[in-house]
């Protein structure tokens, strides 16, 4: 569905750019939301200038005029998990909208509502953005420090302010087309494009990071893209002809910053951090990871497992004073030249479904992103 929400801290490296004397006029146009969460229950916070930067995506089509369907409410289609590692280095953890995750209890309407097994994207449509921040820090027992959110309106208007971005599009093999996949045409998204390179207005980058029906691997695939998308965003936004250009620069920061919404205990200049790590993630100096789960049926829906012990090794890296277990995330130093990890499974078995949740291995396009299904 929506982009990577990490789209608001290109405002923030724009800002970087121009000086930061007009941050104060900037923060006055930010959207806040209060959490109001009980410190009991949370985990420890991070020591030593080491942070997590929650950063979601809501499908809202508030405003809209229907142009994407008319849908009761907003949820949470991307959920990223930005850590940024006092040794420089930066993580960005993409959870899968279908991750079956246990919500905590919450309050609604003067009525308490049990804990609950679901998918990950229900917490934010049940509870709003305190509740997803509870669920995420109950599954990974992470504190989140900074809560960001944007919508399907502010993405678009953040892309179309750049004047569009290029993607690249790898060709399905012969055996997924005959079996009826299809990554160039999706009638629920409104994505057409060719193989290769895309120039893509706003409303066709929507229409790209939301296709999930046709790829290979779902929702994994719209992972993919959106991790794509996001690192030819930052290459654009670096570019000297955006940076030299007053009229662009201006248009992106209103975008960006109309867009944003964030918690209330957060201003752009927390966000300077991350928008600053950000410059190196075209030159390998951020990563992006995706949490390991398996396809199966919960409810009778389909759904994204995780087991607790491969979760634990995965973000053992991300936690004060971690070693990486086997298979887990491997820490990122501020050079490292790798953007995604991992290897397609070799065949996907009958009906299309993969069994894991594992990154791509993808070639790269002319702007130094992967390219992706």
């Amino acid at each position: 569905m929506t982009a990577v929400a990490a789209l608001c801290s290109l405002g923030v490296l724009l800002l970087a750019a121009c000086g930061w004397g007009v941050v104060r006029h900037y923060n006055g146009r930010v959207h806040h939301v209060d959490l109001s969460l009980a410190a009991a229950g949370r985990p420890a916070a991070a020591r030593g200038g080491t942070e997590n930067i929650l950063l979601v995506g809501s499908d809202s089509r508030a405003g809209l005029g229907g142009q994407f369907g008319e849908v009761e409410g907003q949820r949470s289609d991307t959920t990223i998990l930005a850590h940024l590692d006092r040794d420089g280095s930066t993580t960005m953890v993409s959870f899968p909208r279908d991750l079956w995750v246990t919500i905590p209890s919450y309050q609604s309407g003067g009525v308490t509502h049990a804990e609950q097994r679901s998918k990950l994207n229900s917490a934010f449509s049940l509870g709003g953005p305190a509740l997803l921040v509870r669920t995420i820090e109950g599954l990974t027992g992470l504190r989140v420090d900074h809560y960001v959110q944007v919508d399907f309106g502010g993405f678009q208007a953040i892309t179309d302010a750049l004047g569009g971005v290029t993607v690249c599009v790898k060709e399905l093999p012969a055996s997924l087309r005959a079996r009826g996949f299809d990554n160039l045409h999706d009638r629920m998204s409104g994505w057409s494009g060719q193989v290769g390179a895309n120039r893509l207005d706003g409303a066709q980058a929507l229409a790209f990071v939301r296709q999930r029906y046709g790829l290979p691997e779902g929702d994994l695939d719209r992972i993919r893209r959106q991790q794509q998308f996001l690192s030819v965003v930052f290459h654009a936004m670096t570019a000297p002809s955006t940076l030299a250009n007053p009229v662009r620069v201006r248009d992106v920061l209103d975008a960006t910053t109309s867009a944003l919404t964030v918690d209330r205990g957060t201003s752009l200049t927390d966000l300077e951090p991350l928008a600053l790590r950000m410059r190196t993630l075209t030159g390998g100096g951020s990563g992006f990871e995706t949490v390991p789960a398996t396809p199966a049926t919960r409810a009778g829906q389909s759904v994204l497992l995780v087991d607790p012990a491969k979760l634990a090794a995965f973000l053992a890296p991300l936690r004060p004073a971690a070693t990486a277990a086997p298979g887990g995330l491997q820490p990122r130093a501020a050079a490292s030249t790798s953007v995604t990890r991992a290897a397609r499974p070799a065949a996907l078995p009958a009906g299309g479904a993969p069994a894991a949740a594992t990154q791509p291995a993808t070639g790269q396009s002319s702007g130094g992103s992967s390219c992706t299904y």
